[in-house]
């Protein structure tokens, strides 16, 4: 009998049988059940135990979702019902026999449970709600406590959601909303000290986890837009406008000029670091071309785009020193920050390193960086791999 498994109530009536050699047998749902009148018995297949979804303790049938289950397809088909709970298999439904023969999943059975606990908990929680205001309502001094009750969040509701699979899938731009307010808060809420380290764990954990994420998603956009047969330099503006903080993490602020009113030839694109310090942007394409080669001389030289863009910035750079006061004053009147102009540094983000083919072109091209003063090119591949490399590092 070792490979039998049987199940007794109270009163010693069998109500579950199993083979576990054959992982067959039954669960009997008794005539005083009022399962009953929709199903007497339910068979099972694939499981060596009594399965999660029945009332363990005598034979009243399934719990949760298994009564409406029963309700719905005897209404249906107006007969009683042939179940089998299976362990594997997809659902299979036939109303053509004396009983209505049905094949269901345990799997489905059981995310359907879950949803209508879930329901059931945040109904019982509206209602209890409902019943204390009506308490207030009529015994106003007995229950003043009650005078603003709302529905109180039912515990697990969050859990069995987070459990469902197709839950990311599925989420809505509010859900997304909410969880952006919802983590932050949470993961504040942890108290922790050095000496907890495990709560800590967690708090570093999630942070990492959705840094990674979040940078993911830059790159899989940088890696687009890098793709794109047609380059615009207003969009790419608008990319690095977003994710410089990111790209470039040693800055704390974007500053456009746009949002600080300023008059006059200053740059449209400055970000200010830690110290206060501002720097200078120039914005060109990934496909802008960098370098000309000149036969006569055998090397490189800046093609022409470029040294337009590096003469440029150094006008930015010399008009910013000399009315460093007004940028300043603009600065702090119109964004309320604190900026120091101390000989800024410009940088140009332009072209790819993959132009780059030969040793002679990747030479000429750092001994032409290195003699530009308090300028340097940044190369888009570059400013990528950068990201690609802290992601990787985060592991």
């Amino acid at each position: 009998m070792a490979n039998i498994l049987q199940k007794k109530n109270k009163d010693g009536e069998l109500f579950c049988y199993i083979n576990k050699s054959t992982k067959k047998g039954y669960y009997v749902i008794f005539d005083r059940s009022s399962q009953n009148k929709y199903c007497e018995k339910v068979f099972l297949e694939g499981f060596d135990n009594l399965p999660s979804g029945f009332y363990t303790r005598d034979g009243i049938g399934l719990t949760a979702a298994g009564n409406f289950i029963f309700q719905e397809l005897f209404e249906k088909y107006k007969k009683k019902i042939h179940l089998t709970l299976i362990a594997k298999g997809s659902a299979k439904l036939d109303g053509r026999a004396k009983l209505t023969k049905a094949r269901l999943p345990h799997e489905a059975l059981t995310v359907v449970n879950a949803e209508v606990r879930t329901t059931k908990r945040i109904r019982n929680e509206e209602i209890k709600a409902e019943v204390r205001q009506f308490l207030a309502a009529n015994f106003s001094t007995q229950f003043k406590e009650y005078k603003s009750a709302t529905p109180r969040y039912a515990g697990g509701t969050l859990a069995e959601a987070l459990d469902r699979k197709d839950m990311l899938s599925r989420l809505s731009d509010e859900d997304r909303e909410k969880l952006e307010d919802f983590i932050p808060a949470y993961l504040s809420s942890i108290k922790g000290t050095l000496k907890a380290k495990n709560k800590l764990k967690v708090v570093f954990d999630s942070l990492d986890a959705g840094k990674k994420v979040y940078f993911e998603k830059i790159i899989k956009e940088f890696n687009q837009k890098l793709k794109r047969s047609t380059q615009s330099e207003s969009i790419w503006q608008k990319f690095l406008s977003n994710y410089i903080l990111v790209l470039r993490n040693t800055y704390g602020e974007v500053l456009e000029k746009e949002s600080v009113s300023l008059q006059g030839k200053f740059p449209d694109f400055m970000l200010i670091d830690p110290y206060s310090y501002l720097d200078i942007y120039e914005i060109k394409k990934p496909t802008t071309v960098l370098l000309r080669f000149d036969k006569s001389r055998n090397n490189y030289y800046w093609d022409t785009e470029l040294s337009k863009a590096i003469s440029q910035v150094e006008n930015y750079i010399h008009q910013l020193q000399r009315s460093s006061d007004i940028l300043i004053t603009d600065i702090r009147k119109n964004k309320g920050i604190e900026v120091n102009i101390v000989r800024p540094r410009g940088y140009i983000i332009a072209g790819t390193r993959s132009q780059l083919k030969t040793s002679k072109m990747l030479d000429d091209f750092r001994i032409l960086v290195q003699s530009l003063k308090n300028l340097d090119v940044i190369l888009y591949d570059d400013l990528k791999s950068n990201l690609e490399a802290f992601v990787n590092r985060i592991g």
